[in-house]
């Protein structure tokens, strides 16, 4: 499974948005990735 979609599955029940913006600026999601996974919820 990768970053993306374990984001989407935890984020916002076990993942906060710290995190989200953690793994935008490691760089394992896209800034489109993490917005879309902000942003749905």
């Amino acid at each position: 499974m990768s970053v993306y979609e374990l984001a989407k599955r935890y984020y916002p029940r076990l993942w906060s948005a710290e995190r989200i913006r953690a793994l935008l600026a490691a760089g394992r999601l896209t800034r489109a990735q993490a917005e879309e996974i902000l942003g749905s919820k």
